[in-house]
């Protein structure tokens, strides 16, 4: 095995610790996967977080709209310093939401979305997060009024 295979393993098994991290609602270790260098771009909302707090930040969002939010990753594919994890996020809308649809008010309807987040890694940090997800489809779910007709 090649010093490249290696990076490759490691930054798989980085991202599957975030996941853990993220199911165990561990905030401490979810931040530590931020530098000064970080970018999360959540596509649906077309909104960029950066630097320290751009990991956690989105995360923290996520657990006060849905407190018992869970990943499940389905597939996790790593090439060089890129790592694709695509799977279903789970929760309870709890929280207050702030979405482009407008602020949709907790519903108590347990909800399922299926998200792809890609992400570029250097020294162990998340240097660049894209997180897709069905905004639709969980629009559908908590508040099918707000759709079109």
């Amino acid at each position: 095995m090649t010093s490249q295979d290696n990076a490759i393993q490691d930054n798989a098994a980085l991202i599957r610790g975030l996941y853990d991290a993220v199911n165990a609602k561990d905030l401490e270790t979810i931040a530590a996967f931020g530098c000064d260098r970080s970018e999360w771009l959540d596509v649906p909302f077309a909104f960029t977080s950066t630097g320290p707090e751009a990991i956690i930040g989105p995360w923290k969002s996520w657990f006060e709209i849905f407190p018992d939010a869970t990943c499940e990753v389905q597939s996790l594919v790593a090439l060089g310093d890129h790592v694709v994890a695509q799977g279903i996020g789970r929760g309870t809308h709890r929280g207050v939401f702030n979405s482009p649809a407008g602020v949709l008010a907790p519903t108590g309807v347990a909800m399922q979305v299926n998200f792809c987040d890609v992400y570029r890694l250097e020294g162990g940090k998340i240097i660049r997060a894209d997180s897709y997800f069905d905004f639709y489809g969980l629009l559908a779910q908590l508040a099918p009024h707000r759709l079109a007709a």
